[in-house]
């Protein structure tokens, strides 16, 4: 009785081990691609509305917008028009296409520093996680994919030359993401 136990077990293992090594060499073959992008802006700040939190920006071309500061951007009352806001931007994503359709997942984590009392607000906010998500469309002139990114809308990324097999891509394919996002944002 022993025996056939000890038995079963090795072809269990065998049976894994097979199982893993194939389901390796699969996972290599996908088409895959890596996005890495930084940006900096600098923006003036031309008005503060600290009831409803709305602060308008001018950038250095003369684009003017309006964001609303969450509650978790502190030491609102600090900031003031003509106030120097710049924010830069830290972007990593790996992702791999898998053929056919499967389940969604977003899973990540966000962390935020703070300002110290009396100091203009500033922090670093990262996030970073992984999706699975379904491709929604594929331009192939335009080597771009649209999918439905971590909130729910739709994005729409552009993969470069370097990416593997770009044209095996195919709508309703899975897109298997990791990604980390840093943000700075300092006044002065």
């Amino acid at each position: 009785m022993r025996n056939k136990g000890i038995v079963a077990s090795a072809f269990a293992m065998l049976f894994l081990c097979a199982t893993a090594a194939n389901a390796e060499i699969v996972a290599v073959g996908n088409p895959s691609f890596t996005i890495t992008d930084s940006k900096t802006t600098k923006e003036k700040v031309e008005n503060v509305d600290y009831t409803t939190r709305k602060v308008t920006l001018k950038d250095e071309s003369g684009k003017v917008r309006i964001v609303r500061a969450g509650t978790e951007i502190q030491n609102l009352n600090r900031l003031k028009i003509g106030d120097e806001v710049t924010v830069e931007t830290f972007q990593n994503i790996s992702a791999e296409v898998k053929p056919g359709t499967g389940d969604t997942l977003n899973v990540g984590i966000e962390g935020q520093t703070a300002p110290l009392p009396g100091e203009k607000p500033s922090g670093v906010r990262t996030i970073e996680g992984t999706l699975r998500t379904k491709i929604e469309s594929v331009d192939r002139e335009k080597r771009t994919i649209t999918f439905k990114g971590r909130n729910g809308e739709m994005k729409t990324y552009r993969i470069g030359p370097e990416a593997k097999r770009f044209d095996e891509i195919r709508r309703g394919d899975m897109l298997w993401v990791e990604y980390s996002q840093t943000i700075k944002m300092t006044v002065k």
